[in-house]
């Protein structure tokens, strides 16, 4: 049987996401407010498609490192994995002491992160990757953070589309970005919190069968 990537699951409700945007990008532009202008958007079934088919060309342009430092604001050592040992210090579900006695050299682990991301991958995550509650959180994880890449690239492609296409694009109102600011900024709150959380439920469900 043929498993679907948590990525291509994502791909309905990233376009939602990324056409909730356009949608509001749209309407702060319009110069008088019809509501019965919305009416328009129940068909949008080919207009979702085309948003989903963007969506994934535009998640994949940026490479997976920029897009955690997006999401994290960290250059070096972004992934909360790196810091799966003191997230877990601070999650009230992990018994602390077992997890210093489960996990091998804990106290060099907590100094050296890259060591303490392949540690957290390899022994933690990897082997209960396919559990419901460790892969519901990765999924969502990776929701919004490619939400994050592609506002990110839609806010790039705003302005560099007022600057070199004036003429086309002067309807449109330049604080219009403040669309995918806020919406970036959101995505950006909502992928660090599921980022930390898959680490931490990963760890607490580790200890649970450990």
């Amino acid at each position: 049987m043929t498993t679907i990537s948590l990525k291509t699951q994502n791909i309905v409700p990233l376009s939602i996401l990324i056409g909730i945007q356009l949608i509001v990008v749209w309407l702060v532009n319009q110069k008088e407010l019809d509501l019965n202008q919305l009416s328009s958007l129940k068909e949008t079934g080919i207009l979702l498609g085309v948003i989903g088919v963007l969506a994934g060309f535009l998640s994949s342009l940026l490479p997976t490192g920029l897009k955690n430092t997006l999401v994290f604001l960290r250059w070096r050592h972004a992934l909360p994995g790196h810091r799966f040992i003191q997230l877990a210090e601070k999650d009230s579900r992990i018994d602390n002491a077992a997890l210093k006695t489960a996990v091998a050299d804990y106290e060099f682990l907590k100094t050296d992160h890259e060591t303490q991301n392949g540690y957290w991958y390899r022994k933690i995550y990897k082997p209960l990757s396919d559990q419901k509650d460790i892969a519901s959180t990765h999924k969502s994880y990776l929701l919004y953070r490619d939400a994050v890449a592609i506002s990110f690239l839609s806010a790039m492609i705003f302005i560099m589309a007022k600057v070199l296409m004036p003429n086309i694009m002067f309807d449109i109102n330049f604080s219009s970005i403040f669309v995918f600011v806020v919406g970036g900024v959101g995505f950006i709150v909502a992928a660090n919190n599921v980022g930390n959380r898959l680490v931490t439920t990963s760890i607490a469900v580790y200890m649970s069968t450990y």
